[in-house]
């Protein structure tokens, strides 16, 4: 699903003011834990930190790092103060705190699978809404809105987005539904 926001906020930017990245896991003795263990734990814990503390790096950091998973490569490249972020990574009333927001996010709605989509404090199936592309990400934000917003009367992409590691942002998606501001039962 980053990969799908990333690639919505470069075709239209005004998008990324909509979208908010959180993470599932727990917290166990002092240690952040994740469902696929503990190297994506850290990894969650690094963009965590980034996210919070070096905003206008995180999409930088991001669109590198899915590409192959290289964290080194990509902090260099993305330009993170490395010093800032293992500050915050070792503090746990930075990083640890930051988790435990997400944590407490994920358990309020129930979360345990990613991703998982929450539109106005509500859980809702990106099948629902035309799946992984562009458009289909618009429509679930214009949906959500009470407001008219500009680039709700625009289509954009339906082209899939790759949903793993890869070096392109192209992917195929399977039994994509057509867009409707109301869900399917």
């Amino acid at each position: 699903m980053q990969r799908l926001m990333k690639v919505a906020i470069a075709e239209n930017q005004d998008l990324g003011k909509y979208f908010a990245v959180k993470y599932i896991g727990s917290i166990e003795n002092g240690k952040i834990t994740s469902m696929h263990g503990d190297k994506e734990a850290q990894e969650n814990l690094r963009q965590m930190c980034i996210r919070e503390e070096q905003k206008d790096l995180y999409w930088p950091y991001i669109s590198c790092y899915m590409k192959e998973g290289k964290s080194a490569e990509c902090l260099n490249e993305a330009g993170v103060n490395q010093t800032l972020l293992q500050t915050c990574v070792n503090d746990a009333q930075k990083g640890l705190a930051y988790a435990q927001k997400d944590f407490d996010a994920a358990k309020k709605f129930n979360v345990s699978g990613s991703p998982t989509l929450v539109i106005n404090d509500m859980v809702v199936s990106e099948f629902d809404f035309g799946g992984r592309n562009v458009d289909a990400l618009k429509q679930l934000v214009c949906c959500g809105s009470n407001a008219t917003l500009e680039f709700c009367g625009k289509t954009l992409s339906k082209d899939d987005v790759a949903t793993s590691y890869s070096l392109t942002d192209k992917g195929q998606v399977a039994g994509s539904a057509s867009a409707n501001c109301a869900p399917t039962q």
